[in-house]
């Protein structure tokens, strides 16, 4: 008996959900405190019944206040960029389209800065980088649909505008602050960390993402035929301009949620879509499916990886880069080949 497609692709969704899982529970035991996989597990499950303990209260930190909000937004950061940039690249019609095209990133990054100059606390440094993030979006959203009609070039235009913009005044931010403290402090939250995540961080994105996937999925179908142009889709009756702004919306939510927490973390949002898309082919719900999964499983390789040095934590987004390059250079051939 022959499998169908749809069946190849559940199989694989499986096996991502089931790596995924061992992952999760692999990614306890990395890291500079060595604890045995029964103690994690104990400890774990003392949270829902009742075990004696026998483990020091240090472990049970280590585990459930330091090792489970970095694991738990390692994967929900990483899901949400490569959804994001399948979602991007799917409504530009563009391989090379990455979560930051319409200037997410740099106007967080000037939100965090000027709360940083200003001594502001973590909590109102991720505020600050969310609303302006946010502001960034709009502002060329908005400069699109004023001077452009709201196409997909002058968008893409608007976007680069902005981007620009914030960064001139992240530029105007880093040279006016304090070099032995916030300078630092701004450069290495810019390089991208899931260090300082928290379990109310991950209280904290897990709305957004799950309002802007839900927004995925409910228009999954019209995106998937937007994909195919916009006249075309038009004439399927798709409403191309709600379709249009909810995959901004939801992107942008998802993107800003994910930086806000962790900082600047490139690359994943640009490739994963990439490697998903060899995977399951140009069906938007399939892609987005599976963008998420390996885009998690990606990311907290690469924290594994950080946590497993000693003596240093390098900055994310640059072991994303290190990996996501060469990735990105192999997938080039299938480019030039064409969309699929």
């Amino acid at each position: 008996m022959r499998l169908k497609s749809n069946d190849y692709f559940r199989l694989k969704i499986i096996a991502l959900v089931c790596f995924t899982i061992a992952l999760f529970f692999g990614s306890f035991l990395v890291g500079r405190f060595a604890i045995s996989p029964l103690t994690v597990l104990h400890i774990i499950l003392s949270k829902f019944a009742d075990i004696p303990q026998y483990w020091d209260t240090t472990l049970d930190t280590v585990v459930m206040q330091v090792r489970l909000p970095r694991i738990v937004l390692g994967i929900l950061v990483g899901g949400a960029l490569s959804v994001a940039g399948a979602s991007y690249q799917t409504l530009f019609k563009n391989p090379m389209v990455s979560p930051d095209i319409l200037g997410v990133s740099a106007g967080a990054a000037f939100g965090a800065a000027l709360a940083m100059i200003n001594n502001a606390s973590w909590w109102q440094i991720q505020l600050l980088a969310f609303l302006f993030g946010i502001i960034a979006v709009a502002a060329a959203y908005t400069i699109a649909y004023v001077f452009g009609g709201n196409t997909i070039t002058v968008l893409i235009l608007a976007g680069i505008v902005v981007s620009s913009l914030f960064q001139s005044l992240l530029s105007i931010v880093k040279t006016l602050a304090d070099t032995d403290n916030a300078l630092p402090t701004i450069t290495y939250w810019l390089m991208g960390s899931l260090g300082k995540g928290k379990n109310e961080d991950v209280l904290v994105m897990l709305p957004t993402l799950a309002l802007s996937l839900f927004m995925i999925y409910i228009f999954r179908s019209q995106i998937n035929v937007l994909a195919a142009g916009e006249d075309e889709a038009r004439t399927m009756g798709v409403n191309v301009p709600l379709v249009k702004l909810v995959v901004v919306i939801s992107s942008t939510l998802m993107t800003v949620s994910a930086v806000s927490i962790c900082g600047i973390v490139g690359w994943v949002g640009m490739v994963v879509p990439h490697i998903a898309r060899m995977l399951t082919g140009a069906s938007f719900s399939k892609l987005a499916v599976t963008s998420f999964f390996i885009g998690g499983t990606f990311l907290l390789i690469i924290d594994n990886v950080i946590r497993g040095i000693e003596g240093v934590e390098l900055p994310l987004g640059v072991l994303t880069a290190l990996v996501g390059t060469p990735v990105f250079v192999l997938l080039l051939s299938r480019v030039r080949k064409g969309w699929s």
